[in-house]
């Protein structure tokens, strides 16, 4: 069974392309960050259960949108069933490529770094465990020191003053309020 954690948002399906079983793929992710070229399963998630479906053939339409053909949808009738679901991929089949910053690093490199809040006076505000990037804004998912909670903080060049890779620390000018948002 596959669960939310092995997935990523890639889009969404819209309408029905002709009348053999081909479908609209409509992507939130710019063409850059995408390996669509290997993309070969996708999964939906229809009726609160994430279903695979095999891509046995896709085109361009536009620069966020490509016509698709699953392997077992045959028909117009089948594939008006998955208008407008969302769509993701795996996470292992690496479609949806993350960006580096300037130093060479991914957001997933620093999973298992410290994040030291330089504006609570230098407390430690909690260790990364994952990082979100089905948002449009990446977040790094942290395990507070203080609790069993777990907080979201947006991955901001502005908020990040030093990246240690020796001791493995993070300092980040942090909003007022953020980390006690999951704490209340």
């Amino acid at each position: 069974m596959i669960t939310e954690n092995e997935i990523v948002h890639l889009g969404h399906f819209g309408k029905a392309h002709g009348i053999n079983g081909e479908i609209n793929l409509y992507t939130d992710i710019e063409a850059e960050n995408m390996d669509i070229e290997n993309l070969k399963m996708v999964v939906v998630n229809i009726d609160g259960i994430f279903v695979p479906f095999q891509v046995s053939s896709m085109r361009n339409k536009r620069y966020d949108s490509y016509i698709v053909q699953l392997t077992d949808i045959n028909n117009e009738k089948q594939s008006r069933k998955l208008t407008n679901l969302d769509v993701f991929v795996m996470k292992k089949d690496n479609i949806i490529q993350e960006q580096s910053d300037s130093d060479g690093l991914y957001a997933t490199d620093l999973i298992g770094y410290t994040i030291i809040s330089a504006s609570d006076g230098g407390i430690i505000a909690g260790k990364i465990t994952d990082v979100d990037i089905s948002t449009e804004n990446a977040l790094f998912i942290i395990k507070n020191s203080s609790s069993e909670n777990t907080s979201l903080i947006p991955i901001v060049n502005e908020m990040i003053q030093d990246i240690n890779p020796e001791t493995k620390t993070i300092v980040m000018q942090l909003p007022e309020g953020l980390l006690s948002i999951n704490n209340s």
